[in-house]
């Protein structure tokens, strides 16, 4: 089983992002790296989250709990 570490930004850039699937999660990072291509620090968030991400399996992107990541849900509380 992988042990990989996300840091609190990399959890919310997940939950931001975050399909059904890990694998759909991974395929719109992927698809939003030229969008942020000229910003160096978030294309450098988006590259490593996407390299750790594919070091999952489903099980395990499913425990990560990104709900609780997600900038919106601290509003109102």
């Amino acid at each position: 089983m992988s042990n990989v570490r996300f840091d609190e930004l990399e959890l919310m850039l997940m939950a931001m992002f975050e399909q059904p699937t890990l694998r759909d999660t991974i395929k719109v990072l992927t698809e939003a790296q030229p969008l942020v291509a000229e910003d160096a620090e978030m294309a450098v968030l988006v590259q490593q989250t996407i390299e750790k991400m594919q070091q999952l399996n489903e099980q395990q992107f499913k425990g990560l709990e990104l709900e609780w990541h997600r900038p919106e849900d601290d509003i109102g509380k």
